[in-house]
Order: C-alpha cells, then structure tokens, then sequence
C-alpha cells in the first residue's frame, strides 16, 4: 500500500508539472527588444525630479558595431548632462536554460579595447544583469562599476520605453 502511495504521488507530481508553463524562465531577447530609448521608472512613492533616459543604439546595421548608449539626465538642481559608452551584450549558457542570465557591459567611448590578436584588452565601465527585457520594460540590476568619479550610471534601475509610460 505504502509503494501505491508513492507511485501515485509521482504520477501526481509529474502531471502537475506538466501542466505548468513551458518556461518557467522568462525567455530575454536583446537583440530584437534592446535598441530604442528608455526612461527611468521611479519606485512608488519616490519623488521624482528629473528625468533618466538611457538609448541604446548601433551606429552601423550591417555589423552591429559598435553599440552606443547614450544616458540623459535632466534634474532640476544640477541641469543637464549626457554620457556615451560602447555596449556590449554577453550571455553565459544558453537562452531558455535556468542559468543563462543575459548581461549588458558598458565601456569607455574612447578606450581602445581590442588588442592586434584580437582577445579582449578592456575593463568594463559597468556590468549589468538584465532581469527582463520586453518590448515596453527593462529591468537591470547592476553588478559592477569600475568608474572612479562622477558619473551617470545608476544601480538597479527599472525602465519603460519612451511613450509609452504615464505617470
């Protein structure tokens, strides 16, 4: 009787899970959601008195190099400033497998960050997981900067592209 019960536990088990969603794990495609402007999404309750826009982009279609981002920040004490870094997506594993969390690296415009024998000579200026990108939200959760001295680049941030948040 004893095995019965655990038989039919496991039958239990497996039907349950298949009847969940096929990915549990939110696929996070880059390459057709990334490009475009990005406003900054305040917590609730957080007076907001400026405004953020990060916008990705690539100079040249055909290769996809390099990719610039270019953050804009509008805030009613300090005015207006405006950075650019080259941008590079990363992706560890595989798409749709539990342990593949995309990433986006930030550089210095003006680093020379290829070497003659074309390994990579660089330190990021900002290393990103992206949590979820979709074709109206980004969330990033920043994991790293190696900028010394004032800067635009936020910490975990969530985003909205442009038009379509209301506040």
């Amino acid at each position: 009787m004893k095995i019965l019960k655990t038989v039919l536990c496991a039958a239990l088990l497996v039907a349950g899970l298949c009847g969940c969603e096929k990915n549990l794990i939110p696929e996070i495609d880059l390459a057709n959601n990334l490009e475009g402007s990005w406003e900054k999404v305040y917590p609730e309750g957080v007076q907001d008195a400026g405004l953020v826009i990060w916008t990705f982009s690539s100079i040249n279609k055909e290769s996809q190099d390099p990719f610039i981002l270019t953050i804009y920040v509008s805030d009613v004490s300090s005015g207006d400033s405006e950075e650019k870094y080259i941008y590079q997506e990363h992706q560890n594993g595989y798409p749709g497998v539990g342990s593949s969390t995309p990433e986006i690296y930030l550089f210095e415009l003006d680093h020379d960050f290829m070497q003659e024998d074309r390994k990579a000579a660089y330190t990021p200026a900002a290393r990103y997981y992206v949590k979820e990108c979709s074709k109206d939200k980004l969330v990033l959760s920043r994991e790293e900067v190696n900028v010394d001295g004032p800067n635009l680049i936020e910490g975990d941030v969530t985003f909205q592209r442009m038009g379509l948040y209301t506040k």
